[in-house]
């Protein structure tokens, strides 16, 4: 198994770090926002950090 990361990619034999990675692929599928909610999720976000830029002058 390859797992792709920021700067390069790693290659995964054992079973048990082939597994940890597949579980941990999983959980974040689970977790991912799609279209309207991915927005919605996106402009909230844009929301609160120009309110916390311009709570400092």
């Amino acid at each position: 198994m390859t797992v792709e990361l920021v700067s390069g990619h790693l290659t995964v034999t054992r079973a048990h770090e082939i597994a940890m990675y597949s579980r941990t692929f999983t959980e974040l599928a689970e977790l991912a926002v799609y279209g309207r909610a991915a927005r919605t999720l996106i402009t909230r976000a844009i929301q609160v950090a120009d309110e916390q830029t311009s709570a400092f002058p």
